[in-house]
């Protein structure tokens, strides 16, 4: 017997018996009282055969797939096993059935009891046979890996028959219900398990009928195929056809064989397995299959899809959009959601699906999007699956979100405009329509979408319209802007996530993660919004670059939103925090991948050679503008933000460290390393940190990125350094502030030289003096550094020389030098220097000096002439009247003098004495205390290896008295004096002028170099290399100064140390005008040039060398262009000509500053294009281009260099745009106005770092559309020219604008409105840190109001107010006023009367074109006067004699005033005999 034909006698044989019994109710219809029992045991026994006929069957069926695929068996052993004892329980029962029917069949009459007893027999030979033969070999092989099942998509056409998974699912399904329905009606059943069972069947009725329809198909393809005679390839899609059906099959399979096991354990009488353990075992089959718990399943059931969609095209035409149309539904119809959920999925997908299938290449990009449609169909199942689901348009808005990526890549695909137009509209109204009916607790997260989806509609319809009009845009740049607008969604919605992430706090759980992983999260938050702007900047390249930069980006970007769908929308389980951590370093490391990979791919930072002066004070310099930065906090750094912070507390730290160490005498060479290391990070971190505030690139964030890791690595290296030294030597350094520099100044160091050289002194005199009438030349000869200057100087400032000459007058000539610039010099002296003079060619120029010196008796000192050629160039501007003028010369070289004055005899200096040289080296050290016993012998040495050079001496001297007075350093000093034989004076002279060098303080080796951005042998002003010095970031503000005084101490800490010559002094005394030897002013070039600290550019340097020296044009062929320069140095200096300059167009990546010097060639009468600065020197902090003009307008350009701190401008300008306050770092902001008034925007008021603003002509305030009560104020400004003023309330509230305002220079004229009492002086009492004031006033004379001063006022200029004397007490009032200049008319009247208790603190007085007659004064007057001026008073009868009783007074000067006042004065200097008195005759 087979096993077929038994399973046929036992399903007959019960089939026979119930015909018995039925047959017996018929005959007896009220004796039912035990159909139950029968029915039970008849409908177990069939029920337990039924169900091991599948198991049969469906081994069977396994044998033969693995047979027909491999040629061999399949299943093996434990299923061969099962096999063989079920077809031997078979035989056994079927023949069992069989002989005991036809014994019951014999009766012609069974009794119930009978029939009960019969039905109970069979169901216990059932028992016994299944559990004896078959429930063991059962129960091993569901345990076994045997337990699962093969099908074949691509099975023989003529064996493909799917009646029987149809009858075996259905099977499957019966035998669960029966078992849930059991388990309800026992007393002791699990309710669970019956929910589970009901739960089970679901998810298998709808996966049934829809693999069911996929197999029809399947098999229908087949056929057509095979119709056709075509060769059937076994592709990828039926692999992944194969997978699901066989995930699929392998679940009921199992299921069937659990159900089986369980059926035949869970009797009454043998109770095995516990009901809990079959509801588990039912749970983990569903999940296997339930996407909703399951996003494995999810991923597999949609390849499973896609590829059935693939395989369906090759379904004949007309059935092939139909079925894939079908197949879509099913599909959907699986989720059981709303309509608007369900047509919303359906166009979702069917958008998927064909994206996928005109998708070729299999890549990251391509999975991460699959993944994240596969997570997004996991929430629509959740929300569908859920009792109670809530509103779905969150829901729908991620799916809109979801087709417009979709469009967006099919436009990416085809980049054509015929997919352009509208086609995101359908989605953008629905999203409308959907973010109406959202939650009020989620408004906000759907008007976000909604914007932006907005957004990208109208990029790609303003991407369509140019495309369509003339085709100003490629399809090329369409695809690149198609990429962007994508990846603008993707990144977005990953944002969006980790930014709630960040604010989740709905579970303990949830805060646990929060607390562990923040930092993570935060940091890649930030890491994916930097890889967003890496496409933006990459957007307009060649394609294959933004491929290369949006595939990594978008894969990244996905993984986190798939991330979110899986847990943002629950609470976190406790057992998922230690996977999202895991996920979350995953997604880090991908980052950091990701940046490497493009790292790779973008351009290094390369940059030019730091400057390696001041170090450690550029480190301070950069923390400070972070610090700035991130105060201001512009939108720009805000991907970098916290990296910033960062950054800024690993270089404050790093400083700390390195200045305390630098300060001592600690020697380690990996410190030295480091510390170079560290200011090489730091220079380019100012590079990188600017480039993005500036214009962000993605190339700058990766560089940005790489130097903090950098840094971190720099902290550490630092910390264990720190370790292996000795604690004490870094923490006990006694560091001398900047601010406890002694001001104590020592005596003026000429003064001693001059006096170690009386004997020179008067006979150079003698020589200018006394000899013949004729014009006569005297020269000065000597080494560099003897004293050549100093000693010319001093004669030209003797009082005999000084009575002696009409005229006198100096130049500096130097090795190179500008003919006209000469002339301006002396004229400066002779005249003084007009507008008129300034125009004036070189040729008017002598002419005009020839007429000023003819006869005058006149003295010219030529300093440092370097050749025969200046003497030629000036000597016909020197008339001989007979009359002893003089002309005096300085050169190093005898030679030139020689030439000048072929049978002359030069008065060569000679070297000091060692004596002589240690007296002025005492003298400069100790001054009048003398030099201690224990350093008498060394000093004497060091002043010895001075080789007799003054200039030496000075230097030596400087470095002496500033590190130490121990004789252990002044050894030091020596030793290293000695370590070379030089018995060249001049070269002893360099190395210690470069031993000075060496031993300044870093602050001040930075101040001392930027003095070389000014021409050698010229006059320095002041206040202009202190605003240099500022905007540099040289100066740090110490706590009881501003950073102006801080800055002329330090320049005074260089003039002590005889680095720095004073050439002119305020007339408070402090300096205005400095210079350098010429000898230090070649060690600072070569220095500047060492370090990097600067690079000069000359008319000597190519290329400019060969362009030609027209001012008015440039000479080029235009055909053959001139190659643009390019530097790489961190400062310029330029000394060229204006049109040579602008046009090389000169440019310089790393360029911080720009400092240009045009050849003294006349003002410029037409305006030069500077635009190219931009773009050229994009980080510039310093651009000073005074001395050229820019036109009638400012350029816009300008506006654009946001770094700038110091800016000086030329030009016809009227007016400043609005945009100016970009500018917002801007410290010093000079207008060289070529004519007329400058109107000021009211945008000034916004660029608060002001601190200088000076304009030469005058300057006004925009006031048409400003609030003058507003809160606008420029708190940091201290100084301020020349702005016009009304008379008026106006302008009291604009000086209230300037609370901290120092220096004041202004114009205040006559109030336009004369019809009210406005026309008064206003009052400035509450500029109470004013100290310096100068005003010019313009207008009929102000009504009788006294001046109101702040009583803080130091210094007062007036010019033309014509006021009566009797106000000027308001003046004479004010307690702090030193310096006081009247000038112009600025008072009227022919007596002045001085009052008591007034000017008591009074040191310079100058009147200036007065009318004064009578000035009746006495001592007590002007009890503190030191210096007075009186210039142009031609009425002024004489000088007060009681001013010979003022026991400070020191000068006297009268120039151009009548004779009786010159003879007043000379007779006060001659009774005093103490003051010196200059007149003009």
């Amino acid at each position: 017997m087979t096993a077929a034909s038994s399973f046929e006698w036992i399903d007959s044989a019960l089939g026979e018996l119930r015909k018995c019994y039925y047959k017996y109710i018929m005959l007896t219809p009220f004796g039912r009282s035990s159909d139950d029992i029968f029915f039970n045991c008849i409908n177990q026994t069939k029920t337990d055969w039924d169900l091991l006929k599948m198991l049969w069957e469906l081994l069977l069926r396994k044998k033969m797939f693995f047979q027909q695929n491999s040629g061999q068996g399949g299943g093996g052993d434990l299923g061969e096993s099962l096999v063989f004892k079920i077809e031997s329980a078979a035989d056994k029962f079927g023949r069992f059935c069989v002989v005991l029917v036809e014994e019951t069949m014999k009766k012609k009459k069974n009794s119930a009891k009978e029939l009960e007893e019969l039905a109970s027999v069979f169901q216990s030979k059932s028992n016994d046979l299944i559990i004896a033969e078959i429930r063991e070999a059962i129960d091993q092989w569901s345990s076994s890996s045997c337990c699962t099942f093969q099908v074949n998509s691509h099975p023989p056409p003529h064996d493909y028959n799917d009646s029987f998974w149809t009858s075996f699912v259905d099977s499957v399904m019966s035998n669960l219900r029966s078992i849930g329905w059991c388990g309800f009606l026992n007393d002791d059943a699990d309710r669970g398990l019956v929910v589970r069972v009901s739960a089970f069947n679901k998810e298998v009725k709808m996966l049934s009928g829809y693999i069911r329809f996929a197999a029809q198909a399947l098999k229908s393809k087949d056929n057509a195929a095979a119709g056709a005679g075509d060769h059937m390839i076994y592709s990828n899609d039926n692999i992944v056809v194969d997978a699901f059906l066989n995930h699929v099959a392998s679940v009921i399979v199992r299921t069937a064989i659990q159900s089986c096991n369980y059926c035949f354990n869970y009797k009454p009488d043998l109770i095995r397995v516990p009901k809990v353990w079959f509801t588990k075992l039912l749970e983990d089959l569903q999940h296997e299959i339930d996407s909703t718990t399951n996003p494995e399943f999810m991923d597999l059931h949609l390849k499973f899809l896609i590829a059935l969609n693939k395989l369906a095209i090759l379904l004949p035409s007309p059935g092939q959009s139909s079925y894939r149309m079908d197949i879509t539904y099913y599909f959907c119809s699986f989720f059981q959601t709303n309509k608007d959920l369900e047509n919303e999925l359906k166009s979702l997908v069917t958008l998927f699906i064909n994206n996928q299938l005109e998708q070729q290449e299999e890549d990251s990009k391509v999975e991460s999007f699959f993944a994240e449609i596969s997570a997004l169909l996991v929430e629509v199942r959740q929300h569908s699956a859920s009792p109670y689901p809530p509103c779905p348009s969150e829901l729908l808005i991620k799916i809109c979100l979801v087709k417009a990526e979709i469009f967006l890549k099919e436009q990416v695909r085809h980049h054509n405009s015929t997919f352009l137009d509208g086609g995101l509209d359908g989605i953008l109204e629905s999203m409308r329509r959907f973010y109406t009916v959202l939650p009020q607790e989620k408004m906000e997260y759907g008007k976000q979408r909604l914007v932006l989806m907005e957004q990208v509609a109208t990029e790609v319809a303003s991407l369509h319209q140019p495309f369509e009009a003339d085709k100003n845009i490629t399809e090329f740049m369409v695809k690149n802007s198609l990429l962007h607008f994508l990846l603008k969604i993707v990144t977005f919605k990953a944002e969006s996530f980790l930014a709630e992430l960040l604010r989740l706090k709905s579970s303990s759980n949830a805060v646990t993660f929060m607390a562990n992983e923040k930092v993570q999260i935060e940091f890649l938050h930030q890491q994916l919004k930097l890889l967003n702007l890496i496409l933006v900047n990459q957007i307009m390249e060649d394609m294959e670059g933004v491929e290369k930069f949006f595939t990594p980006i978008e894969t990244f970007s996905r993984r986190i939103t798939c991330f979110s769908y899986s847990y943002l929308p629950h609470e976190i389980p406790k057992n998922m925090i230690r996977k999202m951590t895991f996920y979350f370093f995953e997604l880090l490391d991908d980052a950091n991948h990701i940046r490497l990979k493009l790292k790779e791919i973008g351009p290094q930072l390369l940059l030019p050679n730091f400057p390696r002066t001041y170090k450690l004070g550029f480190i301070d310099f950069l923390v400070r503008n972070l610090g700035d930065l991130l105060k201001h906090d512009p939108e720009s750094i805000a991907p970098v933000k916290h990296h910033i912070e960062e950054i800024q507390l690993h270089l404050k730290s790093l400083s700390s460290f390195l200045m305390k160490v630098s300060e001592s005498d600690i020697e380690h060479s990996e410190l030295k390393d480091l510390c170079n290391h560290v200011i090489d990070i730091a220079y380019k971190v100012e590079f990188v940190v600017d480039s993005i505030e500036i214009n962000a690139q993605w190339k700058h964030f990766f560089w940005f990125y790489d130097l903090q890791v950098e840094l971190r690595l720099a902290d550490k290296q630092a910390f264990r350094i720190h370790a292996t030294l000795n604690d004490d030597k870094v923490q006990n350094i006694t560091h001398v502030s900047c601010d406890m520099l002694s001001r104590d100044r020592t005596p003026a160091i000429d003064a001693i030289m001059v006096e170690l050289r009386n004997d020179e002194e008067r006979v150079i005199v003698d020589q200018l003096t006394r000899g013949s009438k004729h014009r006569d030349i005297i020269s000065i000869v000597g080494m560099p550094g003897i004293g050549k200057t100093t000693l010319a100087r001093k004669v030209y400032n003797n009082q005999n020389v000084i009575n002696h000459f009409h005229r006198r007058a100096w130049c500096n000539v130097s090795q190179v030098y500008e003919k006209r610039q000469l002339f301006l010099e002396i004229l400066h002296d002779i005249h003084g220097l007009t507008n008129e003079i300034h125009q004036m060619s070189e040729e008017d120029l002598e002419s005009e000096l020839r007429q000023f010196l003819l006869k005058n008796k006149y003295l010219i000192v030529m300093d440092d002439v370097w050749d025969i050629g200046a003497w030629n160039d000036l000597v016909n501007s020197f008339p001989d009247d007979v009359n002893g003028s003089r002309i005096l010369i300085t050169s190093r070289l005898r030679d030139v003098a020689l030439k000048i004055i072929p049978f002359g005899n030069p008065h060569t200096l000679r070297l000091f004495s060692d004596d002589e040289s240690w007296k002025l080296l005492e003298n400069k050290i100790f001054q009048a205390e003398g030099c201690p016993d224990e350093l008498l012998l060394v000093g004497q040495q060091i002043a010895q290896q001075c080789k007799g050079l003054p200039l030496a001496v000075v230097a030596i001297a400087g470095v002496l008295q500033r590190t130490g007075k121990g004789k252990e350093w002044w050894e030091k000093i020596a030793e290293s004096l000695s370590s070379e034989i030089m018995k060249d004076p001049d070269a002893r002279c360099t190395e210690i002028l470069e031993l000075s060098y060496k031993h300044l303080p870093g602050h001040l080796k930075a101040c001392f170099l930027y003095l070389g951005v000014f021409p050698q042998q010229k006059d320095i002003h002041v206040n202009k290399l202190i605003c240099y010095w500022l905007a540099e970031g040289f100066i740090k503000k110490a706590e009881s100064k501003c950073l102006e005084d801080v800055a002329e101490d330090w320049l005074m800490d260089l003039i002590d140390r005889s680095l720095v010559i004073v050439t002119k002094r305020r007339s408070n005394g402090k300096v205005k005008e400095c210079r350098l030897h010429d000898l230090l002013h070649d060690l600072c070039q070569s220095k500047a040039k060492e370090e990097n600290f600067l690079q000069l550019v000359t008319r000597c340097d190519e290329p400019y060398a060969s362009f030609p020296s027209s001012d008015y044009g440039f000479e080029f062929d235009f055909d053959h262009p001139i190659e643009h320069v390019t530097y790489s140095a961190y400062r310029l200096c330029i000394f060229l000509k204006r049109i040579h300059f602008v046009e090389s167009r000169p440019s310089g990546l790393g360029t911080r500053s720009i400092i240009f010097g045009a050849s003294t060639d006349p003002e410029p009468s037409f305006p030069y294009d500077i635009s190219f600065i931009y773009q050229n020197f994009k980080f510039l902090r310093v651009l000073d281009l005074e001395c050229i003009n820019l036109g009638t307008s400012f350029p816009i350009e300008i506006g654009l260099l946001v770094q700038l701190r110091y800016l000086g401008i030329g030009g016809y300008m009227r007016s400043f745009p609005q945009s100016i306050e970009n500018l917002r770092k801007l410290e010093t902001f000079v207008v060289n106005g070529f004519r007329g008034k400058i109107v000021l925007p009211d945008t000034i008021w916004c660029m608060t770092s002001l601190r200088h603003l000076h304009v030469n002509t005058h300057v006004s305030f925009n006031l048409d559309d400003t609030d003058l009560d507003g809160c606008f104020h420029l708190k940091n400004l201290v100084s301020l020219s020349r702005p016009s003023l009304s008379c008026g309330e106006d302008t009291e509230k604009i000086m209230k604008r300037f609370p901290n305002l120092c220096k004041l220079r202004c114009i205040f004229f006559e109030s336009w409105d004369s019809s009210t009492n406005c026309n008064q002086f206003p009052r400035l009492n509450f500029l109470a840190q004013l100290e310096s004031l100068n005003i010019f006033y313009y207008g009929r004379a102000l009504k009788t109001s006294e001046f109101v001063f702040p009583l803080n006022l130091k210094k007062l200029t007036l010019s033309n107010f014509r006021l009566p004397w009797n106000h000027i007490s308001a003046i004479g009032r004010l307690p702090n006023l030193q310096v006081l200049k009247l000038v112009s008319g600025a008072f009227e009247g022919r007596i002045w009367d001085m009052r008591e208790e007034e000017f008591q603190e009074l040191i310079f007085l100058k009147l200036d074109t007065l009318d004064v007659t009578q000035w009746n004064a006495s001592s007590d007057h002007l009890p503190k006067l030191q210096r007075l001026v009186l210039k142009n008073c031609k009425n002024l009868e004489k000088v007060p004699y009681e001013f010979a009783e003022i026991n400070t007074l020191e000068i006297i000067e009268v120039l151009w005033c009548g004779q009786s006042a010159e003879e007043s004065a000379n007779e006060i200097g001659e009774v005093t005999g103490e003051v010196k008195v200059l007149t003009s005759r």
